[in-house]
C-alpha cells in the first residue's frame, strides 16, 4: 500500500531540517576553530582557551553525530518514496537511529570519540560509501556552475554510477533552493553534459561527463 502524499511531505520536511541542521553544526566547528586559532595566537597561556577548546571538540561531536543521522534518513526517504511510488523498497529492513544523550555535555554514543581537528568543512556532507559505489572524478561539479553545479552536488550524495536510483525532483530542488521548473531543466542539462544517465521513470544514475 503507497505511503500517504501527506506522510511523504512530513519525512520530506524532516529530512530538510536534518540536512539544515547539519550544514549549520558545520558552520559552527568552523566558527569554533577560528575562535581557537585566534585565542592561541593572541595568547596561548590564557586559561579561557581550554574551554573554548572543550567546547569545540563538543560541537565536533554533536556535528558528527548530526552527519551520521542526515545519512540514516536518506536511506528512510528513499525508502518512503519507493512505497508512495508503488514499488518495492530497495531497503527491506531500515538501520535503526540511537537517540543521544539526555544533556550535550555527556558523551555521544552513537558515535566513538573524535578529535576536534578531524573535522571538516565542506559545502555538501561527505558519505562513507560501498566502493562499489564510489563516484566517478570526472562527475564533479567544478566543470558546471550556476543551478546545474547545486543541483549535481546534492545528487552525488544520492545516486552511484552503478544503479539506478529514484529521486524526487522537488524534494531535492526544495534542498538546494531551486522552484520546480529550475529543477526540470538542471537536470537535463546534467543528462545532456552527460553528468546524469536516466533508466526508469525518475530514476538516474551517475555517468561520465562527455569531454569538451
Amino acid at each position: 500500500m503507497a505511503l500517504p502524499a501527506q506522510t511523504l511531505a512530513c519525512i520530506q520536511a524532516a529530512g530538510a531540517a536534518i540536512y539544515a541542521a547539519d550544514a549549520a553544526l558545520k558552520d559552527a566547528v568552523q566558527s569554533y576553530a577560528d575562535q581557537v586559532k585566534i585565542g592561541m595566537l593572541e595568547n596561548p597561556f590564557d586559561m579561557g582557551n581550554d574551554r573554548l577548546f572543550d567546547d569545540w571538540k563538543t560541537v565536533a561531536r554533536l556535528s558528527r553525530a548530526v552527519g551520521q543521522v542526515e545519512a540514516e534518513f536518506q536511506k528512510i526517504y528513499g525508502a518512503a518514496s519507493d512505497l508512495s511510488a508503488g514499488t518495492t523498497p530497495s531497503a527491506l529492513t531500515m538501520p535503526s537511529l540511537t537517540a543521544p544523550q539526555a544533556t550535550v555535555t555527556a558523551d555521544l554514543t552513537m558515535v566513538q570519540e573524535v578529535d576536534a581537528t578531524d573535522a571538516v568543512i565542506k559545502k555538501v556532507p561527505k558519505k562513507i560509501k560501498a566502493a562499489a559505489h564510489a563516484k566517478p572524478a570526472a562527475s564533479q561539479p567544478t566543470s558546471l556552475g550556476g543551478n546545474s553545479a547545486k543541483v549535481l552536488a546534492r545528487l552525488l550524495d544520492i545516486l552511484n554510477p552503478v544503479t539506478f536510483v529514484k529521486i524526487n525532483r522537488t524534494a531535492v530542488g526544495t534542498e538546494v533552493g531551486l522552484p520546480k521548473g529550475s529543477i526540470g531543466a538542471s537536470i537535463a542539462k546534467l543528462k545532456a553534459t552527460g553528468h546524469l544517465i536516466e533508466g526508469g521513470v525518475g530514476e538516474f544514475k551517475l555517468g561520465v561527463p562527455k569531454a569538451k
